[in-house]
This record gives structure tokens, sequence and C-alpha cells, in this order.
């Protein structure tokens, strides 16, 4: 039941992604990355997976495309966040990019999974794969090595998300900071993953138990504010952007009287005229009023209200431009 709630969830998020697409908040790389770990969620379902494990001759190969899935695409994801944030950490650079590295090491990883996937002794479809096989040291090594990296790249995520969240503000502060909980409780669950690898193999029955039940818990929630997140984000920046351009409305009204009482006293070039641009407008605005102030001193006053309008207007434009990065 967990599992078709999780893997309802990424394709509730990827029809989210999809509609905010079509409003400019989303791109085609988050969609696509999401689908994947969707796929792979999805193949973890125990019907599905004996469905489509059935089609592969039953060896099992359900467990190991699901579970590449969902690490190219949550690494995608990740590696996405890391680009907007321009973030120079090691552990960024090593699991998220540049691209040659970024596709290096998930391929290597992905081969080193396919390897010690090829050497555990199975015996037919098993919808409890690491519950049946886990006791091997094949099966410790396939499962260790992609929750090394999928820990790191969570936990990168997390770092990340932790150093935007005092830089950006508004909605997207909220979708960052679910993003940070989300990657860190993933890494945690990592971990929890090694330790149930480790006492599997060593046959520690009480420590793979406990493991076990921390796992049933902190992964699912994981999941769930990590796709919450990658939705939020581009939701939020639609939010704030159509806040921002209702601002940049009001500004345009007050300032507009004393720009065109500056158009009579030196010209200015053609009125502004109506677009959806109104951070451009106003910033036409604002600059040519300034320069009239500038040239003309005391022959070209502003009323209280306008001076305080052109102080905000200024402010409103710094905080556009700073903001870039985060929207990227």
């Amino acid at each position: 039941m967990t599992q078709v709630l999780i893997a309802t969830a990424l394709w509730l998020a990827v029809i989210g992604l999809i509609i905010l697409r079509g409003h400019g908040a989303a791109d085609r790389s988050t969609i696509n990355a999401t689908a994947s770990v969707g796929v792979g969620l999805s193949l973890n379902i125990s019907p599905l997976y004996l469905t489509v494990d059935t089609w592969l001759g039953g060896h099992n190969l359900t467990d190991l495309i699901a579970n590449v899935a969902i690490i190219f695409g949550i690494s995608a994801l990740a590696r996405g966040v890391a680009r907007a944030s321009n973030e120079q950490m090691w552990l960024s650079k090593l699991v998220l990019g540049p691209r040659r590295t970024w596709l290096t090491v998930a391929i290597t990883v992905a081969a080193i999974s396919t390897l010690a996937f090829s050497q555990i002794d199975m015996e037919g479809t098993s919808a409890r794969f690491m519950i049946d096989y886990g006791d091997q040291p094949a099966a410790a090594l396939y499962s260790g090595v992609q929750h090394v990296y999928f820990g790191a790249v969570t936990a990168a995520l997390a770092i990340i998300c932790a150093r935007e969240a005092s830089r950006v503000r508004g909605a997207k502060r909220l979708a960052t900071i679910i993003l940070m909980l989300g990657g860190a409780i993933q890494t945690l669950s990592c971990l929890d993953v090694l330790v149930m690898d480790a006492s599997h193999v060593a046959g520690n029955d009480r420590v793979l138990a406990v493991a076990q039940g921390v796992y049933d818990y902190v992964n699912p929630i994981s999941f769930l504010l990590i796709t919450a997140g990658f939705v939020l984000l581009p939701l939020g920046r639609l939010i704030d952007n159509r806040r921002h351009n209702k601002r940049s409305i009001h500004l345009l009204g007050t300032i507009t009287p004393a720009w065109e009482r500056a158009q009579d006293l030196e010209p200015l070039g053609a009125r502004v005229e109506k677009s959806d641009d109104h951070g451009s407008a106003l910033y036409r605005l604002v600059v040519e009023v300034r320069d009239v102030q500038a040239t003309k001193g005391h022959d070209f006053t502003l009323t209280t209200d306008e001076a305080a309008a052109l102080d905000e207007a200024e402010r409103h434009l710094m905080g556009e431009h700073s903001s870039v990065r985060a929207d990227a």
C-alpha cells in the first residue's frame, strides 16, 4: 500500500509539472526525471513487479531496472537544483556535475550494480528481492553501491537547499525547505539500508529488524517530501512571479505621473506601451525619472508618494535581478 501511495504521488507530480510547464514554470528535463522516478517506484508495486518480471523471463531484472531508473531520476533532479544554485561544494561537484562527471559516476554505479546483480544466486521472480536474497554478499554489494551513491546525491541536495533557503524568498523558500528535509531524511534512509545490508549478510536478525522498521517509516516520508519539493519549486516560482508582476503594475501606476511631468521638461521617448513585461517597463520609467532628477534639480520635484514609490521600485527591481539565480 505504501508503494502504491508513493508511486501515485510521483505520477500526480508529473501531471502537476506538465500543467506548470504550460505556464513556463517547469522544464521538460524536470518532468522527464520525475517520470523516471515514477517508473522506478511503480515497478516496486508487487503485482506490477511480478507481471513485468514474468515478461522479462523471471530473473528479477525488474528490480535492477527500477533501481537504476530511480537513481538516474533523482540525481538528474538534484543536479538541476545544483546548477541553478551555482554551488561549488565538493560533494555536489562529484555526484551532480559537470554533465560528463555526473554521467560517468552514475553509469559507473549502474555498471557495478549490474555486475553484482549478475552474481546473485536467485530462484525465479521475487517481489521481496532483498528480503529473499539479501544475505548474499553480492546482493549486499548490489544494494550498497546504489545507496552509497543515492545517499551522496540526496545529502548534496539537502546541503544545497539548506544554503539556498536563506537566499530565496516567498513561496520558493517553503519549497526549498521541504526539499531540504526530504533530501536529509532520504540520506538517513540510505545509511539505514547499509546497516540492513550488513546485518543481513552477518545474520544479525535483531539489528536487521530494527533497521527495517526505521526504513519502513523514513523512506516513504522522504520520497513524499522530495516529490512535494520538486513540484512546489516551479509552483512557488509561478506564485512569486505573479505577485511580483502585480507589484510592478502598482508601482508603474504610481510613478507614471512623475514620468509624464519629466517628459514635459525633457523629451524621454515614446510612452511605455502596455505589455506583459512589467519589470522592463518599470525599469525604464525609474531610470528616466532619475535622469531628469539629476539634470533638472529643483525644476523637477516629486510628491512624497512618488518619491517613496521610486525608492520602492528600485528595491523591487534589485530583488528581481537577485532572484534570477534561484529561478534558473
